[in-house]
């Protein structure tokens, strides 16, 4: 299950996310939340979960009474006998011990921090509330609270960032011992101030080339500092990957619960409405998509080849003979011909899999699926 919190002490230049600094709604949207969990819990005759993350917005706003609160209807509405992971995502700019304590006796046991970079300069034009020391010290404040699974995030292609303090800026965050590292390429396909800034040429975006050879040194350094890759985007050491995360890319279902979260049950996909105001008081709708055969098998490659251990294309073929859709996987297969041949998909037995390099390329090799 996912609950969404949209709230944040100020914006991020580069955010397009369903998000607001107005405080005074979150009361009445942590009400809201709430009594959702409930109604889906009972809906759903309170079935098992074995993974909840927590994200936003700036979770880490909610005070402990808030958080206890919808920890515990989470409790009351569902069996959490079989629960691996509660996942938590803060804000470094608003986290002391205190509440890291807190939060960690409510049974939260992994925290994703949203970092980004340690260059100062650089927070300052993604709009960020901390600075890299403050970053540094949640982390380490993190670990003192109890959190055994600490994730961070770190961003590449930043106007003005000197890609090399990439590398020094992993380096010094895996020396507090974090335990899974997620990298985001800054992402500006939406209106938001920072593309703006970029639109009209008052800042400039590192080449594609540069970000590459990035990703590149990336995908040799981790791992050798302990981090091996499991998806495109994400390492972690040993036993600390994200199991939350892995169910979306193993096409498992889930519930999301919040303004604007998603949710995939059965032959269902529904979007909720990213109307704060209107969806705290219980006046937004939904988007809702029924998936036909074709829609849902195109999903297992387009979300498995993510992960480092690909796809098992042989069940693949089986799943589609079963449904009559065996010429939709034939002509994948002519479209991937030429990504095989230069080595950006492997073949290793009845596994198909992206290459290192094919991880680089994969928006263009996964778009076959869509």
């Amino acid at each position: 299950m996912y609950l969404h919190l949209p709230f944040c002490r100020d914006r991020c230049t580069y955010c397009s996310f369903v998000t607001t600094r107005d405080e005074s709604l979150q009361p009445a949207t942590v009400t809201r939340l709430v009594a959702q969990v409930h109604s889906w819990g009972d809906a759903l005759d309170h079935p098992k979960l074995d993974t909840l993350y927590l994200g936003g917005g700036t979770p880490s706003l909610l005070s402990l009474n808030e958080l206890t609160a919808l920890s515990n209807s989470v409790h009351e509405a569902f069996d959490l006998s079989p629960l691996t992971e509660a996942t938590l995502e803060a804000n470094p700019g608003t986290v002391d011990l205190a509440w890291l304590q807190g939060a960690r006796a409510l049974g939260w046991d992994r925290i994703s921090l949203g970092v980004q970079t340690l260059d100062d300069e650089l927070l300052g034009r993604l709009g960020r509330i901390h600075d890299g020391a403050v970053a540094l010290e949640a982390l380490g404040l993190a670990r003192r609270a109890g959190f055994e699974r600490r994730s961070g995030d770190l961003m590449v292609g930043i106007p003005g960032q000197d890609l090399s303090r990439v590398l020094a800026d992993a380096r010094r965050m895996l020396a507090t011992g974090l335990e899974h590292i997620s990298i985001y390429l800054l992402d500006l396909d939406k209106n938001c101030p920072l593309k703006a800034d970029v639109d009209a040429g008052r800042l400039t975006l590192p080449s594609e080339d540069d970000v590459a050879t990035v990703f590149e040194a990336l995908q040799v350094e981790l791992p050798r500092l302990g981090l091996p890759p499991y998806e495109i985007s994400n390492y972690a050491r040993p036993g600390s990957e994200s199991r939350h995360n892995s169910r979306y890319w193993e096409r498992r279902p889930y519930l999301g619960i919040g303004p604007s979260a998603a949710s995939h049950l059965g032959d269902f996909r529904w979007t909720e409405e990213g109307n704060i105001p209107a969806w705290a008081d219980g006046r937004a709708g939904v988007e809702l998509q029924e998936l036909d055969a074709a829609e849902a098998l195109s999903e297992i490659p387009l979300l498995g080849l993510r992960l480092h251990r690909g796809v098992d294309w042989g069940a693949l073929r089986a799943l589609a003979r079963s449904n009559n859709l065996l010429p939709l996987v034939d002509s994948w297969e002519v479209q991937l011909a030429p990504f095989e041949r230069g080595g950006l998909i492997l073949r290793e037995g009845p596994i198909m899999r992206l290459s290192e390099r094919g991880m680089l390329l994969s928006n263009g090799l996964l778009s076959t699926f869509v």
